[in-house]
């Protein structure tokens, strides 16, 4: 749904050309440029994104090195359930982003608010410089690392999935929609990914390598019989001067001994050239055997992949069908986050699927009590309270079989 992503200076141009798309020669294939009238700048000032960045970076301080992440870009795309909405209710969808993006980073450090209706899914680009307030200093400065904290996109998803769903009277869904693998699977899949890709580029130097030193071999293997025939001629040839009728020389024989010195360097080097093409056909037998292995693995990770995907798919046609039952049976039409924890924890209690983790207990207890403690709550309080009580026994259990284990048996 969004993805971040922090760049140097350096990238700054590029991103510009991109986002308002200053060229009509593009390298994604998935850009229409016949429908790019459609695109909406939501900063429409009369400026544009690289002067709004320089004219922004003149204000505050900034590291003069290029390695500084200088500006954050958020990638939103419109979810699912608007995908077939009409314009004005997508073009809503983006522009309330945008203002929450605004609140959330200062729109006074935004360059960029651009939204791509010529793509594939419809998606909107916001580019900010990170500021925040160096107290030490008593000044602005640029600092992604201080203003995209891990808590601050942690609660992202969530932040913005409430005020779209407060701002949008037709948003129902909301952003966080499970369409998603969970971050293990991801993170899994992408490590092999790279694994996957590094070898390949790895294998493709080799073997480049490999064709070209074969291509040196080539080469000097004719140089070889060259010198074999030159060292024959120059034999031949120092046989007939000794047979000259004026028993004179052209040439020296220590002249020519020289020169066969030189010619047998060049077989030298025609050997060790042999030598080192042979030890790369074993690295690349060895790259490949690797190859072969992660391929198996990726193989592996992709039909797991798909079959989560399967099971998410599935598990959404019964989400939505709940929603319809919850809104047009029940006049549900939101459920407020505490609650939606609560009831996992009373489902699970219910249907006595216990964690074995105190941790996880913990957990648990904490959603109960802070369902308890909201006024607004739908839960009834008696259940609440007794999901609370079974919890804290489940607690209690999981201590003492902790303790009895560390105790050990009696002698």
């Amino acid at each position: 749904m969004a993805h971040l992503k922090k760049n140097t200076r350096g990238a700054v141009p590029g991103l510009a050309v991109h986002f308002e798309r200053k060229t009509d020669h593009h390298t994604n294939k998935e850009i229409d440029v016949s429908k790019s009238y459609l695109n909406q700048d939501l900063m429409a000032d009369g400026s544009d994104m690289l002067s709004r960045f320089n004219e922004r970076l003149n204000d505050v301080y900034c590291m003069k090195r290029d390695d500084v992440k200088a500006l954050a870009t958020w990638i939103v795309t419109l979810p699912e359930e608007l995908s077939e909405a009409p314009h004005d209710q997508q073009s809503a969808f983006f522009e309330a982003t945008s203002n929450f993006l605004n609140d959330r980073y200062g729109q006074e450090n935004a360059v960029a608010a651009v939204v791509h209706y010529d793509e594939t899914t419809p998606h909107l680009h916001y580019a900010f410089v990170p500021v925040v307030f160096d107290d030490k200093k008593s000044r602005y400065k640029v600092s992604a690392k201080e203003v995209l904290t891990r808590h601050d996109l942690q609660t992202f998803h969530d932040d913005l999935d409430q005020h779209l769903k407060k701002e949008l009277p037709f948003y129902e869904q909301g952003v966080l929609n499970n369409n998603t693998l969970p971050f293990e699977n991801v993170a899994e899949i992408k490590k092999y990914n790279d694994q996957f890709n590094a070898l390949k580029n790895e294998l493709a130097d080799v073997e480049e390598n490999i064709r070209a030193k074969q291509a040196v071999l080539k080469i000097t293997d004719q140089a070889l019989m060259e010198v074999d025939l030159a060292e024959k001629q120059i034999d031949d040839f120092k046989q007939d001067l000794s047979k000259n009728l004026f028993g004179k020389t052209v040439l020296k024989p220590d002249d020519l001994d020289r020169f066969k010195s030189v010619l047998a360097t060049m077989k030298k080097a025609t050997l060790q050239s042999n030598h080192e093409t042979e030890e790369l056909k074993q690295t690349l037998s060895q790259v490949k055997a690797q190859l072969a292995d992660v391929q198996v693995k990726y193989q592996d990770l992709k039909e797991t992949h798909q079959a989560l995907q399967k099971r998410q798919r599935e598990q959404q046609q019964m989400d939505y069908a709940m929603r319809d039952l919850l809104k047009n049976d029940y006049g549900v039409n939101s459920m407020k986050t505490s609650d939606v924890n609560a009831r996992y924890v009373l489902y699970k209690l219910d249907h006595e699927e216990l964690t074995k983790n105190k941790k996880t207990a913990n957990s648990w207890l904490k959603a109960l009590m802070i369902a308890r403690e909201d006024p607004d709550t739908k839960i009834a309080p008696t259940r609440l309270d007794r999901g609370i009580e079974q919890v804290k026994a489940l607690i209690n259990r999981i201590i003492e079989l902790t303790r009895d284990l560390f105790k050990g048996p009696s002698l």
